[in-house]
C-alpha cells in the first residue's frame, strides 16, 4: 500500500475501502469572536515554596459600549494550588462578584453584569499545597446565556517546592 496527497490506494490491486476516526484535545480551546468578553489570568509565583500563599490575577474586561448580563469566568488553578475558601466569601460580601463556585481545580466566578467597557480585576488568594509542576486548566469567560462564545485564556503554571 502507499499513500500519497492524502489519498490512500493498493499498489497492484483493487480498491481498499477505509474510515478515518480523528479525535483530539487542546490544551487551550479557540475563543469565539463572538465572546464579548476577555479574560487574562497571571499566577503572581510561578516558582513557591509548599505553604507559601501567592495570587491568581483574573482580569475580565467587556469589550462593548453596553452593559453585559450575567457574565462568568471559569478559572482554572494549577493542580498543588488552592484557593481562599474565606477570601471567595469576601469578595461576594464586598460586591466584588455576586457568587462563586469551587469545583476540583476550577474557581467559577459570577457577576449580575458588567458595566461598559468596564474592566474587573479579582485577585484569588491561593496556597501552594503540594510539591510538583502543575499547569492549570484554560480558563474561560462568556454570558450565561451565550455559553457557546467563549474566550479562552492559557492555563497557568507553577512549580511547588517542598519546605
Amino acid at each position: 500500500m502507499s499513500s500519497a496527497s492524502g489519498a490512500l490506494k493498493m499498489t497492484d490491486g483493487s480498491s481498499l475501502p477505509y474510515a478515518v476516526a480523528v479525535s483530539y484535545n487542546s490544551v487551550k480551546p479557540a475563543s469565539s469572536d463572538q465572546c464579548k468578553l476577555r479574560i487574562e489570568t497571571l499566577l503572581k509565583d510561578s516558582k513557591i515554596v509548599e505553604g507559601s500563599p501567592s495570587v491568581a490575577n483574573v482580569t475580565i474586561t467587556n469589550t462593548i459600549d453596553e452593559t453585559l448580563p450575567s457574565p462568568i469566568a471559569i478559572v482554572g488553578l494549577p493542580g498543588g494550588m488552592e484557593v481562599r475558601h474565606d477570601q471567595l466569601k469576601e469578595l461576594v460580601k464586598s460586591d466584588r462578584i455576586a457568587a462563586y463556585e469551587v469545583r476540583g481545580r476550577e474557581v467559577i466566578l459570577y457577576w449580575r453584569d458588567i458595566q461598559p467597557k468596564a474592566k474587573v480585576e479579582i485577585p484569588l488568594s491561593v496556597t501552594a499545597a503540594v510539591p510538583g509542576t502543575y499547569t492549570a486548566p484554560a480558563s474561560r469567560a462568556y454570558l450565561y446565556y451565550t455559553d457557546e462564545f467563549k474566550q479562552w485564556a492559557e492555563g497557568m503554571r507553577v512549580t511547588i517546592s517542598a519546605k
